[in-house]
């Protein structure tokens, strides 16, 4: 694995440093033929109509889009996009709407609006603290349970002030074992169709049913004073470590740097091996090993630094388990799903995409895994008339290959959500152009500025941006717009999505008196 760049936490699979585009800058680039310094936009004769006017028709809009797909950047991508007004449905543009793409994050879309119709924003997970055992004297004579639901808030200040609980117990000295129990989700911590060698990258961290937040850690690899030497893992923070072998060589000065993640066929520790270049410190934001256990970790350290004795060892709850009956309890009740659907839309964050998810197949009266989340999404897509093959999905965060959505699906689900009871809560959850999220630095100066709400989506030749916009007479349009297998760089990718939505944004018509609305005020 070559490092690119460090990535925050949850966040996308992307090289979005996406372009700053500066007021007018859109213009400029199709009035001078799409030249970018530094990008691979081919030369084009130069435009001779001005893209800052509106645009009237929808064959207006169709001139327009069809000129930017014209760019050679595009030659053997596939483009998909599909334009419809939110309150009557009318088509406005349509490309390959129902062929199947590649949607990354876009799938945190569909987990967003299913859970809210299966679980309603009010929704919240509880983590529970049990002792099983007599206390006697400061002395519990058993076991301490944690129990998890899933929570995908449960923070590392959270479990840090744990001690503080058992002491107000009454509890000094645990005889037995303390126990995490995270059986309510079930099946491996990764999605299907996960790239094996990411798994140890920040933003694929697995989940389980008992989990803190953050459940990465950050670190540096220092190089050694020679080339050869050694270099040296080093935490950035207090706190558990990760179990890592690390093997690291020093390279010459401004050499490469070639990381690899090997995990031993018998079972252990991850190695790290490669080489970084002298004179170079590399920055690391990795997965944990497993949630539940990094959990363990930071209450160990907790309950030590507290002065609580346990005698027995910190572990997960075997498969068979039962705890025994308790006599204290103490839950841990987590903010709201409404809150949650934020938290994973704006920084699109994939553990807790893949929480949801699994959460509502728990809630659904199944197991806690994905598959059963998928199949309550099934069912309420279908119930929004969305065909099961239009959106054929394989996990709740997008980092599957093997998800597929059609753009008209994707537009579909939208409009199901402009007219749904929960479509503030949905709407305040998506990234806002050129303000906050995965959207912060995207569409400044433009039309779409503070205008356009959207979900990003990114992977390797892949990319999305799917949600609503306001036009010009004030309507409210919804928009899936799906790249897939181009070859340049993932900047002028984001770039041409730009355009594109620019373009979107300046559609302006004449509306008849008496246009129907299906709410007072629009986004």
């Amino acid at each position: 694995m070559t490092r690119a760049r460090e990535q925050e936490p949850g966040g996308e699979i992307d090289e979005v440093g996406a372009m700053r585009w500066r007021r007018g800058t859109t213009v400029i680039l199709l009035a001078i033929g799409w030249v970018c310094a530094g990008s691979s936009f081919a030369q084009q004769p130069a435009a001779t109509t001005s893209y800052a006017t509106s645009l009237d028709a929808p064959e207006d809009l169709a001139a327009r889009i069809a000129t930017i797909l014209e760019d050679p950047a595009l030659a053997r991508a596939h483009v998909g996009l599909v334009v419809q007004v939110a309150e009557t449905g009318e088509i406005l543009f349509d490309l390959q709407g129902d062929k199947l793409f590649v949607p990354a994050s876009n799938t945190k879309i569909v987990t967003a609006a299913v859970a809210l119709e299966a679980l309603g924003p009010a929704y919240r997970w509880e983590t529970t603290l049990a002792a099983t055992g007599q206390i006697r004297e400061g002395v519990l004579e058993g076991d301490l349970w944690i129990t998890g639901s899933g929570d995908p808030w449960l923070s590392r200040e959270t479990v840090r002030s744990w001690p503080a609980l058992l002491r107000r117990a009454g509890i000094e000295r645990i005889t037995g074992d303390v126990i995490g129990d995270d059986r309510r989700f079930v099946g491996p911590q990764w999605g299907e169709g996960w790239f094996w060698h990411e798994i140890y990258a920040s933003w694929a961290s697995g989940v389980s049913a008992l989990q803190v937040r953050p459940n990465t850690v950050r670190a540096d690899l220092i190089p050694g004073a020679r080339v050869g030497d050694r270099a040296r893992f080093q935490l950035r923070h207090q706190g558990p470590g990760i179990p890592m072998e690390t093997d690291v060589r020093t390279g010459a000065p401004g050499s490469d740097v070639r990381l690899h993640y090997e995990l031993p066929p018998e079972g252990g520790d991850v190695r790290l091996t490669g080489w970084i270049p002298a004179g170079d410190t590399v920055p690391l934001h990795l997965a944990t090993h497993h949630p539940t256990l990094y959990l363990l970790n930071h209450l160990e350290q907790a309950v030590g630094n507290a002065g609580i004795e346990v005698n027995g060892s910190f572990r997960r709850a075997a498969p068979e388990e039962a705890p025994g009956p308790a006599s204290w309890s103490h839950g841990v009740v987590s903010d709201s799903l409404g809150a949650a659907i934020a938290e994973m839309l704006k920084p699109s964050d994939n553990q807790v995409a893949e929480s949801i998810l699994r959460t509502v197949g728990y809630e659904a009266g199944a197991e806690g895994s994905a598959e059963a989340g998928l199949d309550v999404a099934r069912g309420i897509l279908a119930g929004w008339g969305i065909e099961r093959g239009a959106m054929a999905l394989s996990d709740g965060s997008g980092l599957s290959r093997y998800n597929r959505i059609a753009p008209s699906a994707m537009a579909r689900l939208l409009r199901s959500m402009w007219q749904h009871p929960e479509h503030a809560v949905f709407l305040a959850g998506l990234p806002v152009a050129a303000v906050d999220g995965t959207m912060r630095s995207r569409l400044s100066g433009t039309p779409a500025e503070e205008n356009v709400r959207a979900k990003t989506g990114s992977l390797a030749a892949a990319r999305a941006l799917s949600g609503y916009l306001t036009d010009g007479a004030g309507e409210t349009l919804v928009f899936s717009l799906m790249l897939n297998d181009y070859e340049v760089s993932g900047s002028v990718a984001v770039a041409l999505e730009d355009l594109i939505i620019e373009q979107i944004a300046l559609y302006r018509r004449p509306v008849q008196p008496g246009w129907p609305q299906y709410r007072e005020e629009g986004p």
